[in-house]
């Protein structure tokens, strides 16, 4: 391969990661900000399958234009937990599975020896 072709591949293929990690970031704010408006309304007392992906921002720019009081707690919390949710779930998720994978049992896996075992470790 030539230098031009080996420096196109690399181009190329940090293109590639860089849309897909912007993505997946914009999928998991898209999911954050539903996950939002959805404890958002829930806290509210509102039908939360009606906040659809817009519900928090309206209310957080009610609240900036002084229409909404008193709920700006409401919104830090429900803000907190879609982030936490859309975001947390899929990395705890993916760490869980990458943690276990390759590793030997902790627990579980231990027994008594057998006589022929004491016996060949010469402590019999």
């Amino acid at each position: 391969m030539t230098k031009l072709s080996l420096f196109i591949s690399y181009q190329v293929r940090t293109a590639v990661i860089t849309v897909t990690v912007l993505a997946i970031l914009l999928g998991g704010l898209a999911a954050a900000l539903w996950l939002a408006s959805f404890f958002l309304y829930a806290s509210l007392r509102i039908n939360p399958l009606h906040a659809g992906l817009w519900g928090w921002l309206d209310a957080a720019l009610a609240r900036h234009d002084g229409l909404i009081r008193n709920d700006g707690r409401r919104l830090a919390g429900a803000a907190i937990f879609g982030v936490l949710l859309a975001f947390g779930g899929p990395a705890f998720g993916l760490h869980a599975l990458w943690e276990r994978s390759g590793r030997r049992r902790l627990y579980g896996s231990a027994r008594f020896a057998s006589d022929a075992e004491i016996r060949n470790a010469g402590l019999l």
